[in-house]
């Protein structure tokens, strides 16, 4: 029997018309004409019946799209029971269908022409046959008629079909900024994996991926030299033949999110077959012995004005553009340094990557020589550098996460992190970010000393910028009480999302810190960044330790003339303070103060926001 392919595509994520995520309800497929319930389900390998449905675990609040099946049924419909009986549908064609309908119009086109050239070889016997030229010609000019009519019939068919498919994207269709999914968004998802691409097409005009050569010259998804820090192996990159590369596995429950599940290793061959011409791409041979063979699989596919051809080797550009393809240069700081933008220019690059941690006369130089596709900057990580790089003339925004720095997806009042996921712009301060844990929360480590007080600062993107006058919870535990274990717990608000420190002397916005002390203590400061001053408002009288393993709500009240901060746990534990300085859309940051006797964690379990 025939199979048809469903599923596997972000417009399947089951959400409600607000945005959120519907939790884990049953789906049941239907056909589509009939209702009948279809249970003969099949992997993409059209033979293994199928197991779970949703690609994300049971329970799970976080996006979880429909994954990739086949069944018999060219169309179906999705039906689940939503909140107060209430059934949920919609439909789907299988991705075959428009293809059988392309193949089926095209074969009516080429009837149509047989036919006009029959009818056409009948004028002609007509007008040679005197005898029966009457009937003949009446008999040609109505084959004529019937094959010009199939003819349009054929051509409305292919427009219809044509119609359905979805446009190829190109370096045409590209809006005028562009947001490029670094890694494949690797803050938001797990760095250059399918699921990663996938994740961020509805917030993605690019998605980016990086490039190494196996063993047997097969270009593979990896940033770096070695599988060592993203996979569940060691060694260099160029020890793997095809077949040992299909049985890696990513672990990012080591470095992302301690339930994030192992996801396999992919070739660039199999991201170009799945996602070339649904999204424009950029491919970084970090290997320069990966060009030819990329440039091949992009020319292979008439993918060349789909897919751009990524180096920071200024020699390899011309290489790139001999092969007939797209040529992407990127610089680091240290190289725009000494670059000249001219000599830069004279590359043939048709887009140049800048890092924005570069100076504006960098910058601007560099967008003054006019790429044919601009310059765009890497890598961003917060809208305020967004605003920076548009100002200074990019026209596109490389980042780990652009369903954050786009803006393009809605923001949340209660944070995501609780379904072992990380959710959408949780930025640290510092390079790294804690590994979100087996339970759902992020651990904050103590920072390793007085001069590193930003170590452990993350903004909460997916509930910010937060409403001017609010209430915020931040929910927290930690499991070592005394001064050995947490000492100073930290809650930030700010007018924008650039990095902040939440001790030490730098004053970075116009907003409010607020504290919790291991001995109860509440703590108010009002910062200003012009200024550069931080005043304290409150400091309530310390008591004693709170309990370790236990859950405490840090809620800040904000009206329009006062400022409470309270754990509505302890009675009696508040303080408010009359202050209208700063009221803006808030930028919400947790983190934690340097303190030599404190060792231990501080667990953020929840952030909301009304």
């Amino acid at each position: 029997m025939p199979l048809y392919t469903f599923g596997g595509n972000p417009s399947a994520v089951l959400t409600t018309i607000t945005g959120d995520v519907v939790p884990d309800y049953p789906v049941q497929v239907r056909e589509a004409a009939s209702g009948a319930l279809v249970t003969q389900l099949y992997e993409a390998d059209g033979s293994t019946p199928i197991g779970q449905l949703r690609s994300n675990s049971a329970g799970s609040e976080a996006p979880g799209a429909i994954r990739t099946f086949m069944c018999e049924w060219p169309q179906i419909r999705y039906e689940y029971l939503a909140t107060g009986g209430r059934t949920v549908s919609w439909y789907e064609s299988g991705r075959e269908v428009a293809t059988e309908a392309l193949q089926a119009a095209t074969g009516a086109a080429v009837a149509a022409a047989d036919a006009a050239e029959q009818a056409g070889t009948a004028l002609t016997a007509s007008s040679n046959a005197q005898a029966s030229a009457a009937s003949a010609t009446t008999a040609a000019e109505a084959a004529l008629e019937q094959a010009g009519q199939a003819r349009v019939d054929a051509s409305d068919a292919i427009a219809a079909v044509t119609s359905r498919l979805p446009a190829v994207a190109t370096i045409d269709t590209l809006p005028p900024v562009v947001y490029d999914a670094h890694r494949g968004g690797a803050g938001e998802g797990v760095e250059n994996t399918l699921a990663a691409l996938r994740g961020s097409m509805p917030w993605a005009d690019v998605l980016d991926i990086d490039s190494q050569v196996i063993g047997d010259g097969t270009p593979v998804l990896m940033h770096d030299a070695t599988v060592d820090r993203t996979t569940k192996a060691a060694g260099n990159v160029s020890l793997f033949n095809a077949a040992q590369w299909s049985l890696l596995r990513s672990d990012p429950s080591a470095w992302f999110a301690a339930q994030a599940p192992d996801l396999p290793l992919h070739t660039v061959e199999q991201v170009l077959d799945e996602l070339g011409g649904r999204r424009v791409m950029t491919v970084e041979a970090k290997n320069a012995a990966g060009v030819a063979t990329i440039a091949a699989m992009i020319r292979a596919r008439r993918l060349e004005r789909s897919v751009l051809i990524n180096t920071n080797n200024t020699a390899i550009v011309s290489t790139i553009k001999s092969a007939g393809c797209l040529a992407h240069l990127w610089r680091s700081t240290a190289q725009m340094a000494t670059d000249n933008a001219a000599t830069i220019k004279a590359t043939g690059a048709d887009l140049l990557d800048i890092d924005i941690a570069g100076t504006d006369a960098q910058i601007t130089a560099a967008v003054a020589q006019d790429y044919p596709l601009g310059v765009w900057a890497h890598t961003l990580v917060r809208r305020t550098e967004r605003e920076r790089a548009l100002a200074l003339g990019c026209r596109g925004i490389i980042t780990d996460y652009p369903g954050y720095v786009s803006g393009r997806i809605p923001r949340r009042t209660t944070s995501s992190f609780s379904s072992g996921q990380w959710g959408y712009g949780y930025v640290p301060s510092a390079a790294a970010r804690p590994v979100l844990d087996a339970s759902g929360r992020i651990p904050l480590p103590p920072p390793a000393s007085n001069t590193a007080p930003d170590a452990v600062v993350l903004l909460a993107g997916e509930v910010s910028p937060a409403p001017a006058t609010t209430t915020i919870d931040v929910k927290f535990s930690f499991p070592t009480a005394g001064s050995t274990g947490w000492s100073l717990f930290s809650v930030h608000i700010g007018a924008d999302d650039a990095p902040t420190v939440l001790s030490g002397s730098a004053i970075l916005h116009d907003g409010y810190t607020f504290q919790i002390s291991n001995d109860r203590s509440l703590r108010i400061w009002r910062d200003n960044k012009t200024g550069g001053t931080s005043t304290q408002l409150a400091n309530t009288t310390a008591g004693t330790a709170l309990t370790a393993n236990t859950v405490y709500t840090l809620r800040i009240v904000l009206t329009a003339t006062q400022i409470t901060l309270s754990v509505p746990e302890i009675a009696g534990l508040t303080t408010t303070v009359t202050d209208s300085t700063h009221r803006v859309p808030w930028y919400i940051y947790v983190g934690r103060n340097y303190a030599a006797s404190a060792t231990g964690l501080i667990w953020i379990n929840s952030i909301s926001t009304t």
